[in-house]
């Protein structure tokens, strides 16, 4: 056995310790992982809740200065143990992750999460220290490594940094969004790039320089403009240089692209060799401590390790990306006896050290000294030619021809914030105008659509679905629904008594429509049904039909307990005096005889005989309780309407009706470490059931996208008879058709 074929054992053995390792931690992580990363956001919050506090009243200097203090390590926090944390998906394995789901997180940074993680997941971390791929490698405008290749700017990076370090670090959310646009091969200096960014921005400066300035007292509105200005530039400055010098040390490894070939051994050994961990200055740390103490009391405060969450601890994040960030400190002794073992570095340098090195190392790289040249300029020096050809092509910026300087061989889940609320038939009716979430700002859908939002109740998620109010148009900022207070009703009770005005819900997906009941086009004769609530979707399309002005002969006939229990009545009174729609309003009680459009009764096909003729040529939108919709469609087939011109909504799951080909198949979710067999009519969200997950679900008809996730490999009974392969599928209507499915759950 020669000395190659040891290096290949050596390194597969590296490859089996680190897998086996990561396997074990994540394995552990449970309930408690979850109390933890809470006690984390609530403890981030107490802190940003004190620093506006003390920066507001400023009592003395030191108070507002201390306030200043406290906003920096919210900064701090809401980027390590929590939003760099949870956007990686540590917690998405386990059932309780709720709002800490890496697609469910809202964090306070002004950077977009969706570019955010483009630019991190999909770009960073395959590409660590890879000259030319890597964005992070000097955040695409400093160079701080001989192996970068020189460009122009680069002769003044000095004071390029020095103005960002005294500005509000805006950079930020910037830099993300052009590497986003990068990664996805968008356009770089483009509208679509900077929206989100500018978005942020403005609202920040709104928030920060302008809200909270004019509402303090005259005499202390400078003071807060001047903290709030404070704790930007100096909360984002320090964090820029604890990221920047994770991968920027003078002894860590810069590489060329590997290419496809690259092997899991390559992969591990270039995320040590171009990864350092610091160690806190332990000073700095027992004087913020002790500001933390003194000023937010709060009553279990997590470990002072958590401010640098994931950084401290960077050459394990690298390692494993998704592995919490306590978990991570606590492996940290087997992963440097690991490298140990295989004689590889494990850098853990002394913050006071790197930190300071970053603006010397900016100085040494403003001229094209390369790998070769950096520890003796002068060898570049006698070789003018050389020396003004890198100068040449670097103020060109044209990308060098040779290895001149390195000498080296993914829309769910998201927020929106109530806009408005109104409450009718006297408190049972809450209606909410909701803003679109940023992104979804062109999106379309037809009268009778609707959405899936979830809640986090009592620890438990519950989606439920509920219809648009109004067809999208172009000028519409904002979704609109109506949730009726039920007597067993969960969430429509948390809706009525939690969720007012500013409240952010979040919204599964965008909005969905039942196939068959979308009013795209008027046909000439329309019979409306509706029933209580049920309103709703039929009341975007009585909408529509009055915005078109549309000729057609229609009727509504609307099924309600007693006139205290019609929804919108007003409006759809009006919608019938400005149309050709007739409105029947159906009650089991009334009181009022003297209306002409109110009747006594309940559903019976001789109501709707005394106002129609002929049923050949109607069609007919019917939402209301089951029972009513089954009895109206049986009765107004046998009149004359046919089948397919009956169209319904109601959000109970359709059966699926899939046959079992007694083949037995096998479902493997990957981040549970778990799989289980099943046979070929078992869809995969039941699959998931059985093997113990639990994963959300709502309309159970694929529609919602509340079961939404990411197919790693297989095929589906969707992609049998298509030539597209679907990577993001829906659990509930999927079933297996391949011998192995792998989930990413």
């Amino acid at each position: 056995m020669n000395k190659y074929t040891n290096l290949a054992e050596e390194q597969q053995s590296l490859v089996n310790e680190l897998t086996a390792l990561y396997q074990k931690t994540k394995a552990e992580m449970n309930d408690q992982d979850i109390d933890h990363i809470r006690n984390v956001a609530a403890y981030s919050k107490a802190i940003k809740l004190r620093s506006d506090q003390l920066i507001r009243e400023c009592v003395s200097l030191e108070s507002w200065g201390r306030g200043i203090i406290l906003g920096c390590l919210h900064t701090l926090l809401e980027f390590s143990e929590l939003g760099h944390n949870i956007m990686h998906g540590s917690y998405d394995h386990l059932p309780q992750a709720t709002e800490f789901h890496s697609e469910r997180w809202v964090w306070d940074f002004v950077t977009d999460p969706r570019e955010w993680r483009v630019m991190h997941h999909q770009n960073h971390h395959p590409f660590t220290n890879i000259v030319g791929k890597d964005h992070d490698l000097g955040y695409s405008f400093l160079r701080s490594l001989a192996g970068q290749s020189w460009y122009g700017h680069h002769s003044v990076q000095l004071l390029i940094y020095s103005a960002l370090m005294i500005t509000p670090s805006y950079y930020f959310t910037l830099y993300t969004a052009t590497s986003a646009a990068r990664t996805e091969g968008r356009k770089i200096l483009s509208k679509e790039t900077f929206t989100q960014s500018f978005r942020l921005i403005k609202d920040h400066v709104q928030k920060q320089f302008i809200e909270a300035p004019v509402a303090a007292k005259w005499s202390k509105k400078l003071p807060v403009f001047i903290g709030n200005y404070l704790t930007t530039t100096i909360g984002y400055g320090f964090l820029l240089h604890i990221l920047f010098l994770e991968h920027h040390a003078e002894n860590l490894e810069l590489y060329s692209d590997p290419g496809p070939d690259e092997t899991q051994e390559e992969y591990f050994i270039r995320q040590i060799k171009s990864t350092t961990n610091f160690i806190p200055y332990a000073p700095l740390d027992q004087f913020l401590k002790k500001i933390l103490d003194d000023e937010v009391p709060y009553p279990n405060p997590p470990p002072f390790e958590i401010f640098y969450g994931g950084l401290d601890t960077h050459l394990e994040h690298h390692l494993f990306p998704d592995l919490a960030c306590n978990r991570q400190r606590q492996i940290k002794a087997v992963v440097r006896s690991i490298c140990e073992k295989y004689h590889l570095p494990y850098h853990n340098s002394p913050m006071e050290k790197l930190i300071p090195a970053i603006p010397l190392s900016l100085i040494k790289r403003t001229l094209p000294f390369g790998n070769q040249e950096k520890n003796n300029p002068f060898k570049l020096l006698i070789r003018p030619k050389e020396f003004l050809k890198r100068i040449k092509r670097g103020i060109q910026y044209q990308p060098p021809s040779t290895m001149t300087y390195l000498h080296k061989p993914q829309f769910y889940n998201a927020s929106a914030k109530v806009i408005q609320v109104e409450i009718q038939l006297n408190g049972q009716v809450k209606t909410l105008k909701m803003s679109k979430p940023q992104g979804w700002e062109h999106l379309k859908w037809q009268a009778g659509a609707f959405i899936s939002l979830s809640f986090e109740i009592n620890g438990q998620t519950y989606i439920r679905q509920y219809s648009l109010l109004h067809e999208s148009q172009s000028a519409d900022g904002y979704f609109e629904i109506a949730v009726k207070r039920t007597p067993a009703g969960i969430v429509s009770h948390y809706i009525h008594d939690h969720v007012p005005v500013n409240t952010k819900v979040t919204i599964v997906s965008p909005p969905q429509s039942t196939p068959d009941f979308v009013l795209d086009t008027l046909p000439p004769k329309l019979i409306f049904i509706a029933a209580g609530v049920g309103i709703t979707p039929i009341l975007s399309m009585l909408r529509k039909y009055q915005r078109i002005e549309s000729k057609a002969e229609a009727h509504l006939f609307y099924f309600n307990h007693d006139e205290n229990s019609i929804l919108f009545e007003n409006e759809i009174r009006q919608i019938a005096k400005y149309s050709n729609l007739n409105v029947h309003f159906i009650c089991s009680k009334v009181q009022n005889e003297s209306a002409s459009d109110l009747r006594q009764g309940r559903f019976s096909l001789e109501i709707f005989q005394a106002y129609i003729r002929d049923f050949k040529c109607q069609h007919v939108y019917a939402c209301a309780p089951q029972a009513l919709i089954d009895s109206a469609r049986q009765q107004l087939i046998q009149a004359g309407v046919k089948a397919a011109a009956f169209h319904t909504e109601n959000f109970k799951p359709a059966p699926l009706s899939f046959e079992s080909d007694g083949v037995t198949r096998r479902v493997i979710f990957k981040k549970s470490n778990s799989s289980i067999d099943i046979e070929g009519n078992v869809t995969l969200l039941e699959a998931a059931r059985q093997a113990g997950l639990k994963l959300p679900s709502g309309c159970q008809q694929g529609l919602c996208k509340a079961c939404v996730c990411t197919k790693l490999e297989g095929q589906t009974q969707l992609e049998v008879d298509s030539s597209t392969i679907q990577h993001r599928i829906t659990l509930c209507n999927t079933v297996a058709r391949s011998p192995i499915i792998v989930l990413d759950v």
